[in-house]
């Protein structure tokens, strides 16, 4: 089992990821982080506390980080997510309170209380791990590794950007925040929309009616925000859960070794992550393919089961 500490903006796929989490051996769940993305931050830490109260699992601690990019006001995709970040589910006001530190302090700590031991998700922009890495700089090699959702990087015909026509949301919000992470000397397996777009790898109406014959607490949550998904986008997009399939199974991915430079300032390029020729710099482990079907199966198996 992997111990995880986890930054996340929910935001519809960040939620079926953290489901797809407690349900899985694979994976323990020590803490959660929120940061400003697909909602203000203010959602996103209602949404993930949401949630773990939707599954009974209110034990784990929710920590409020960031409410803005490190240099760029916060433009949230709600209009993609729904007003409530959720896809308009209906899930009640949350009872759990808030963790009180804020969370760059909280995943520090976690961290240097057991190095070597922790692997960070990061699946919405990178504000809050920058901020930790920036007052523990000792903090990346104190990792067990950094998977994150983020980045198109052209390695297949699905690489190209979603919040600009080169861009990748999470790394457009805080490209300053992203730059300071991918050049940290964390150990990184970047998720992109390189094999998040594939079709392949997509929820279809066929497998929703799948997931509503499932009479569980969790089934009936993942329906909810997946029919809102195909009803609205025509499938469902799984970019997060496709980002911690990597620590459930890394062979349903494919990754390239790559120095990926990240595009800072508010040009046309902004949040662009640029493949560049191989040196002595950094290299990260970059997704370049999936086996969407497997995926799949292996997301229903774990949603359907009791």
């Amino acid at each position: 089992m992997q111990k995880v500490v986890w930054d996340m903006d929910p935001g519809v796929d960040d939620a079926l990821a953290l489901i797809l989490a407690l349900k899985s051996p694979e994976v323990q769940v020590l803490g959660i982080t929120t940061v400003a993305g697909n909602a203000p931050v203010e959602t996103t830490s209602a949404n993930a506390r949401r949630v773990l109260e939707c599954l009974n699992e209110g034990s784990i601690p929710v920590a409020m980080g960031a409410a803005n990019p490190l240099n760029h006001p916060l433009e949230d995709a709600l209009s993609y997510h729904g007003p409530d970040g959720l896809g308009n589910c209906g899930l009640p006001s949350p009872k759990l309170k808030l963790y009180s530190a804020k969370a760059w302090d909280f995943l520090s700590r976690l961290v240097l209380d057991a190095p070597g031991e922790l692997t960070l998700v990061a699946t919405g922009p990178l504000t809050n791990v920058a901020y930790a890495f920036e007052l523990h700089p000792e903090l990346p090699e104190l990792l067990a590794g950094l998977v994150l959702m983020g980045g198109a990087y052209g390695l297949t015909p699905y690489g190209k950007g979603n919040q600009t026509p080169f861009a990748e949301f999470n790394i457009w919000q805080d490209p300053e925040a992203a730059h300071m992470v991918f050049n940290s000397g964390a150990d990184i397996f970047a998720v992109g929309l390189d094999v998040s777009m594939d079709p392949a790898a997509c929820l279809n109406s066929q497998q929703l009616e799948q997931i509503k014959t499932k009479n569980t607490l969790a089934a009936h949550l993942v329906a909810q925000l997946v029919e809102y998904e195909v009803k609205y986008h025509g499938c469902c997009r799984m970019h997060d859960p496709l980002a911690l399939a990597t620590l459930l199974d890394v062979s349903l991915l494919d990754f390239t070794s790559a120095r990926v430079e990240v595009v800072k300032g508010n040009g046309w390029d902004r949040g662009v992550t640029r493949i560049l020729p191989s040196d002595s710099s950094q290299l990260i482990q970059v997704a370049s393919a999936v086996d969407g079907p497997r995926f799949l199966k292996l997301f229903l198996s774990r949603i359907l089961e009791d």
